[in-house]
């Protein structure tokens, strides 16, 4: 079998389409890439090729040395923009966002992509996850089904280059049932609820990360090999020569590649998830913590007559009790067992980046969530017409859709329509509920979104950036009850389906809300309430469960500004006319609900209905009053909040230019 050099892959994988007789080729180069593009004509790239090629555009094509880190991120850009010349890369911020496959991102990052994609595996070795097999150790049906192993690059914004390795579980699909493979993860509600909990008892919180959480799980799951293919084969084999080196062929299509048995969960396996779960889980309960059946990434434990409260979502983990020094004995028991090569990282104290979100406990009873790094990103990709300032994040008109003659976004255009949405939906779902009904519209319009979307996506992004600092605030206020708010807007999208919208406070703030399109017609603005109050009454009655395995109990009450509805609500059938009969009778599950004592309904008047805010695009002073309430925030704080926001944006991204040039040296 041939043996194969990293540098000979590369000049063989990257030969194609180079002249040998090119004049710009240096002589040791000659036919071949290694890791440099072939010249491209710069009046065919775009009006910011001209004066990239002046930041060392040349240097790179000539192999000399860049000195300044700086300026290396400048030419990495121009190399992407010449090497990949069509419109869509003409822009140097997307490039600098984009994530590559190997094949792009070792050809576009060169020496520095070879170290990130030489880093990732390092772990893979050091962790003892792969047991490297011949082709003939493997059985006909084994080498089918291996996995590719992918890499990806992209470069961070201080100008370095991560890597990011997984296997393609895709296939596993085939032969693996989702119900077998499907692992919990917390609740955004349980994490909202825990948090006010948290701030409630001033308990002590401490956030961490478990390093390689996947790679520390011995994988039972069954007989699984992955395929290591190309550069990536030969780069493992420089950290170990003799024990991969033996083990790398030459496959069908010339290139090399390896197989591996998988001896660890490994990142991208449908079951690694899962995997690690049942070890996580298994571990806490070994130290004497109990599930909550109903959010099984929460577990608690009376220490000192106090709880304590373990939740996580993948490897991320949050702790709390009001004892710090208990806090800091468990994460002293999780680091024995799951920090033995790398330990865990810790962040304790008021403030902690935990799932995308900045968590807040500073002040006492509260607790504050942001994600400006996340909006900041946001704003930064979005082109010029959707960055501005609006006061508000829907017009009047929201629901309205020009059927007769649309005019369809473009290719490029949908596709940007639809990234943007998706990313505003996580944000509203977790730090920015004010945005819901907005975004909740713009999701029934990814599909064949036209102009007139584009422009109500875009007077959303401009409300975003005007209001860029205002966080959610919540707490509990003590008065023992959960305040449910419901509403309906009747038959207001184009199939003439209602629009259902609820909150759920328990002081300050909404710890919970929705905003979603009914999923069936109805007759009637008290049917549409109705069914509004079902499609909301899996998370009332989830709630009230969640927080007594919790050990708190809350009266649940629910505000409702339409007395039909409250009347069908409280009697059921013996208030159902010939108008509502064909309603399912599944519509008078909350009936059941108040019988059983779990529940009671009251009236609210339509003006201090903060439901409204999830149904209808209001506007003015009623926008802003509800606004405040839902968010938990003062009007007077609101300026000092965006103010707050744009100096640390500013303060980070002088703080990302202060590193590369203390990097310069």
């Amino acid at each position: 079998m041939k043996e194969w050099t990293f540098k000979e892959w590369i000049a063989k994988e990257w030969t194609e389409g180079v002249e040998e007789h090119d004049p710009g080729l240096p002589p040791e180069r000659k036919g071949h890439r290694l890791r440099r593009p072939k010249r491209t004509d710069y009046n065919n790239v775009g009006d910011t090729a001209p004066h990239l090629k002046t930041v060392g555009y040349n240097a790179l094509m000539s192999g000399a040395k860049l000195l300044s880190s700086t300026l290396k991120a400048y030419v990495h850009v121009a190399h992407a923009i010449t090497t990949y010349a069509n419109p869509q890369h003409c822009d140097v911020h997307h490039i600098m966002l984009s994530q590559y496959g190997l094949k792009k991102g070792l050809r576009l990052f060169g020496e520095d992509g070879e170290a990130a994609v030489t880093k990732e595996l390092q772990q893979l070795h050091d962790r003892e996850v792969l047991e490297p097999k011949y082709p003939n150790e493997l059985t006909k049906e084994q080498r089918t089904r291996a996995l590719s192993y992918l890499m990806f690059l992209k470069m961070k914004r201080n100008g370095t280059i991560k890597g990011r390795g997984c296997a393609d579980g895709r296939k596993q699909r085939e032969w693996m049932s989702k119900e077998d493979t499907t692992s919990p993860t917390i609740s955004n509600e349980a994490l909202m609820l825990s948090c006010m909990i948290d701030a409630m008892e001033g308990r002590d919180v401490a956030t961490a990360d478990i390093p390689g959480a996947f790679m520390q799980t011995p994988y039972d799951g069954g007989d699984v090999h992955i395929r290591i293919d190309g550069p990536m084969a030969m780069l493992l084999a420089k950290i170990d020569p003799e024990l991969y080196g033996k083990y790398i062929v030459k496959g069908r299509n010339g290139k090399p590649m390896m197989f591996a048995e998988t001896k660890k969960a490994l990142y991208g396996t449908v079951d690694a998830s899962l995997l690690f779960w049942l070890k996580l889980s298994g571990s806490l309960r070994d130290m004497g913590f109990e599930m909550n059946k109903y959010d099984w990434c929460c577990m608690n434990k009376m220490i000192d007559g106090k709880q304590c409260t373990i939740l996580w979502h993948v490897d991320d983990i949050k702790i709390s009790h009001v004892d710090s020094s208990v806090v800091s004995c468990i994460l002293n028991t999780i680091n024995d067992e799951y920090g033995k090569i790398s330990p865990l990282t810790v962040t304790r104290g008021k403030v902690h980046d935990y799932l995308g979100m900045k968590i807040d406990f500073a002040d006492p009873g509260k607790v504050k969530f942001t994600m400006i790094d996340y909006i900041g990103e946001i704003l930064d990709e979005l082109p010029e017409d959707m960055r501005g300032e609006m006061a508000t994040p829907a017009a009047a008109h929201l629901f309205d859709i020009d059927e007769e003659n649309p005019t369809l976004l473009s290719s490029e255009d949908a596709t940007l329509f639809h990234h943007v949405v998706a990313k505003l939906l996580y944000l509203s779902k977790r730090a920015r509920p004010d945005i819901q009904l907005a975004v909740a519209f713009l999701c029934t319009r990814v599909r064949e979104p036209d102009t007139d979307d584009y422009k109500k996506l875009a007077r959303l992004t401009k409300y975003i950036e005007a209001t860029i600092g205002l966080p959610l605030i919540l707490s509990i206020d003590g008065s023992g009850s959960i305040d449910w708010y419901v509403d309906a807007a009747f038959a207001v999208h184009k199939d003439m389906k209602s629009h259902t919208g609820g909150m759920m406070t328990m002081g300050q703030g909404a710890a919970f809300s929705q905003s979603s399109k009914q999923k069936l017609n109805t007759r009637s603005s008290t049917e549409a309430e109705l069914v509004g109050v079902d499609d909301v009454m899996s998370q009332v009655v989830w709630s009230n469960y969640f927080l007594e395995a919790q050990g708190y109990s809350f009266d649940a009450i629910l505000h409702q500004d339409n007395q039909s509805a409250m009347k069908l609500e409280n009697n059921g059938k013996r208030s159902s006319g010939k108008r509502t009969r064909h309603v399912n009778i599944r519509y008078y599950f909350v009936t059941d609900r108040i019988a059983a004592g779990e529940l009671s309904v009251e009236y609210c008047p339509t003006f201090d209905m903060i439901g409204d805010f999830a149904t209808k695009p209001l506007q003015g002073s009623q926008f802003r009053r509800f606004r405040n309430i839902i968010l938990g925030i003062h009007e007077d704080d609101i300026a000092k909040y965006n103010a707050e926001a744009r100096a640390y944006l500013k303060k980070k991204k002088e703080d990302i230019e202060k590193e590369s040039l203390a990097a310069d040296g």
